[in-house]
């Protein structure tokens, strides 16, 4: 019997593609996130974080498949390797742990739950993963308790709102252009569809 919970070829492609775009503005996002933390701080910074939890959110709302939100984090973080990036020990720890952070919040509803509310906790828990992670690889300790607090608060927010509520977005725009047609994204949405005319 054809185990459903398994990754099918298009559904491969279209997580790797997606995670390769992303990997690569992870890339410029760090250029980014220097230049915010040079004018705002740290606790500035914080507040962009939540775009480096996209890529599993993206794919994980699209395909709604255990093992996604991981696999697409991990590959993010090889892209962002071979396009440039000099510190491939780290990104790799950061994409390992911010993926499985990600995974965790939407393996708790058993990967039944998409909904909104399910994608910002999955935000949320990536950026908690990404905050331990940096806090012991770069040493946050330095920074007083009070910023440190400030710090992981505002990448909460971010984790929510950029990460899960802004994932959604752009997963549900495209979806609007019927490229996601066959996927558990696109066939939910036009469930959606055919309900709302049948009781229209």
């Amino acid at each position: 019997m054809k185990n459903s919970k398994a990754l099918n070829l298009r559904e491969i492609v279209v997580m790797s593609s997606i995670s390769v775009v992303f990997g690569i503005l992870y890339l410029v996002w760090i250029f980014f996130g220097q230049f915010v933390e040079g004018v705002f701080g740290p606790v500035g910074r914080g507040l962009i974080s939540g775009f480096w939890i996209m890529a599993p959110i993206v794919c994980a709302y699209i395909i709604r498949k255990p093992g996604v939100a991981l696999s697409a984090e991990m590959i993010a973080a090889v892209t962002e390797i071979l396009v440039g990036s000099v510190n491939a020990g780290v990104v790799l720890i950061l994409g390992f742990t911010q993926g499985l952070g990600a995974e965790l919040a939407l393996a708790l509803f058993l990967y039944r739950s998409y909904r909104l509310p399910v994608l910002m906790l999955s935000g949320m828990f990536g950026i908690i993963a990404n905050f331990i992670t940096l806090y012991f690889l770069y040493g946050y300790s330095q920074y007083s308790s009070i910023v440190t607090g400030l710090m992981f608060v505002t990448m909460l927010i971010s984790g929510a709102l950029l990460a899960g509520w802004g994932s959604k977005s752009i997963a549900d725009a495209l979806c609007r252009t019927g490229v996601l047609d066959n996927f558990a994204l696109g066939k939910v949405e036009r469930k959606k569809r055919i309900d709302h005319d049948a009781v229209s």
